[in-house]
């Protein structure tokens, strides 16, 4: 039986040429596709994947969101990340979240492949071209010479945060995550108190230094 596999990507070009290549393997199968995080949830109870390819840079819930999400599932599946980010923030947190394995979209077909069998076999994978971020954020993390912010919003506060960042209004934020507007404007007053800031300008410029939105 075909190994299942989901892909999560917001560019659909992306998405189908890895979903031919996957499903020209006889041992693999893309069994459905995502958009953003939030599309990722349901389809991984739907149909119990044992591998989740996916960005970090998704529209909504972005792709660090899911993977915690994702590992708080009680069948969580093997996760790999795919994404254009290489820098040491992104790899590092990407891992420390839960991903097996971290590719860059300039990775060639058979680095891939290789990948993927890795984590399907419950191994974890790297690409060499990310190595030394992940080693220089690990050691970062361990001396206290980099001290991540985002590390002191909840996870709701991040969702809210990445969304204002990305120019969305209080009424679609509020939409697009089931909360009322007041709701935004209080995680909106808590983020900018514990990031200590003063403007959306501000705000966004973090967001972006730190890997929330591009």
């Amino acid at each position: 039986m075909p190994a299942k596999i989901v892909i999560a990507d917001d560019h659909i070009v992306l998405r189908e040429g890895l979903r031919s290549m996957i499903n020209n393997m006889n041992e693999w199968e893309v069994v459905a596709e995502a958009s953003d995080g939030f599309e990722v949830l349901p389809l991984v109870e739907e149909h119990a994947p044992d591998l989740i390819i996916l960005d970090l840079s998704m529209p909504n819930l972005g792709g660090l969101e899911t993977i915690s999400r994702l590992k708080k599932m009680a069948k969580s599946p093997g996760i790999l990340v795919l994404s254009a980010r290489e820098d040491e923030y992104s790899v590092g947190e990407a891992m420390k979240a839960g991903a097996k394995a971290f590719v860059p979209k300039s990775s060639s077909t058979e680095e891939l492949e290789f990948a993927i069998k890795s984590v399907l076999r419950g191994h974890t994978y790297l690409s060499p071209v990310v190595c030394e971020a992940a080693l220089q954020h690990s050691g970062n993390s361990e001396d206290g010479k980099e001290c991540n912010p985002l590390s002191a919003l909840t996870s709701r506060e991040r969702e809210v945060m990445k969304l204002l960042s990305e120019g969305k209004p209080n009424r679609v934020v509020a939409k697009t995550l089931h909360i009322s507007p007041r709701t935004v404007d209080s995680h909106r007053a808590n983020i900018m108190k514990k990031l200590g800031v003063r403007s959306n300008a501000e705000l966004v410029q973090i967001a972006i230094k730190y890997g929330l939105v591009e």
